[in-house]
Formats: C-alpha cells, structure tokens, sequence
C-alpha cells in the first residue's frame, strides 16, 4: 500500500511540474505592456461627498382630489358722489342751472299817496305796511304774494274832524329779476321789476255819522306795477321798491268821482332761504 501512494504522488508531482513549464512558457513570450507616465496635474481627486448634489427624487404622484369651489360675494360698487355744482369762468358765480331757486318772507312800511287830486286836497300822507312771501329771487322769473294795508288821516264836510280813511288787501304779481350772486353764491344784488294784479278795501273810520258826499267803504280791484333793488347776504334780506297801482271799480267819491290810484315807496327787512 506504501508502494502505492508514493507511487501516486511522484505522478502528482510530475503533472504539476508539466503545468508549470508550459505556464512559464507563455507568459516568457508575451510582451510587457507600456508604462504611461502620469502627470501629478492629472490626478483626479476622489469626489467628496459634501460637492455631490442632492438626488432628485421625483414624487409618485397620489390620487387626484378636487378642491371644492368657494363662493366669493360681489364686490359692492363704490358710492357715486355727487358732481360739484357748476361754475362759470370767474369761479365765483354759480351757473344758474345749479341754482337754488330761492325764496325770502319780509315786511316792511313806507309811503304813499293819491294821484287824483280832490283826494290829495282831504288826505293826508299815507303810511303803509305790507308782508310779503317771494319765491325765484334767484331766477330770472319769480312770484310774489302780499297782504298790503295803508291808513291817511280825512278832513272833509260831513266827517269827523279824526275821521281815518284806511285800506287793506292782498295782491299777487310776477316778477323778473336780474340776480347777481357773489362771494360764493351767499351775496345776491338783484334789481327786478312786477306787475300783478289785487284787491282792496277802502273804509271811512272813526266817524259816527257819515254825511259827506264819501261812501262808507269801497272794493276796488288793482294792478300794482312797479321796480326795485334787492340785497341778501346768508339769511339776510333786503329790498326798496316804487309801486304804482292802478285801481278799478271806483265807488268811494259818490258824487264828483275819481279814481284811488296811487303811488308809494317802501322798504322791507326778512329771511332769505
């Protein structure tokens, strides 16, 4: 058995050495692979980590959810402001469109006196007195209504020496004026003119017994014409006037005739609105 296994490895030996020389053999007649020198400036440091941009990572997109719709009120409009009233050139006089109309309450007194003559020789001066409500004194067209009274002293046969001869009425009349406004519109200066048309009252007063050729009372219709001068400034009014009455339906001289027109001056002071 000895004989055997040493004779087992000598064949073992003998093959491994067969490996070596034919091994040997090719690698004495391959040629050597050129040496490449390398440059200290081609080195290539290894990456570090810090400089290597985050990866992307691309999200999986996840199931497809709708976002429910949100009712947004309208908006509300802005208030709309009213356009200033307009102005002329000057700036300072409104346009007469944009306006007020304009309105006054006044009272005032003055003077008066007949234009026929034989009243003229038995009366006195007469004092007057009024209350006026006036509508447009700042167009050129207005109205106006008055309630309008006058009294004179009388002295002729068949009357008491104290006998009074007094009127009272009321008269309506169109007006046209000419306004001229100022400081902003709060000064007015209007000149105008009127005609319209009333009713008055003549009575014999303070005179027991009447046996003069004068009846006791007379209606007669009028229609007072005249022109004035008006200034207002804020809720101040003013004006002064010239009326001539023309008067209608003349009773009061029952025998020589003649009629009770008239004409006066007078002034008024009131509220302008």
């Amino acid at each position: 058995m000895k004989s055997v296994k040493r004779t087992s490895l000598v064949i073992a030996s003998g093959l491994c050495g067969l490996v070596g020389l034919c091994l040997g053999g090719i690698t004495a007649h391959a040629e050597p692979a050129p040496m490449v020198p390398v440059s200290p400036l081609d080195v290539t440091p290894p990456p570090n980590p810090a400089d290597t941009p985050p990866t992307q990572v691309t999200p999986i997109p996840g199931p497809i959810t709708e976002t429910p719709a949100v009712m947004v009120p309208p908006e509300t409009p802005p208030p709309v402001m009213p356009l200033p009233a307009a102005t002329t050139t000057d700036g300072d006089r409104p346009s007469m469109r944009h306006m007020n109309v304009g309105a006054a309450l006044l009272v005032g007194g003055g003077y008066e006196q007949f234009t026929n003559g034989n009243l003229r020789d038995m009366t006195g001066n007469g004092g007057t007195w009024n209350a006026r409500a006036i509508a447009g004194t700042r167009q050129y067209v207005g109205v106006e209504a008055a309630y309008v009274g006058a009294a004179r002293s009388i002295n002729t046969l068949g009357l008491a020496s104290n006998a009074d001869l007094v009127s009272n009425g009321v008269e309506g009349a169109l007006r046209l004026n000419i306004p001229v406004l100022s400081l902003g519109g709060r000064q007015l200066i209007e000149p105008f003119g009127f005609v319209g048309l009333g009713w008055q009252r003549y009575s014999v007063t303070n005179s027991n017994s009447n046996t003069s050729d004068l009846a006791d009372r007379d209606d007669v219709m009028t229609m007072p014409v005249g022109a004035g001068f008006e200034y207002a400034y804020g809720r101040f009014i003013a004006d002064a006037r010239f009326t001539y009455r023309e008067t209608y339906y003349n009773n009061l001289l029952r025998t020589s005739g003649g009629k009770l027109n008239n004409w006066g001056l007078g002034t008024q002071l009131g509220v302008a609105f």
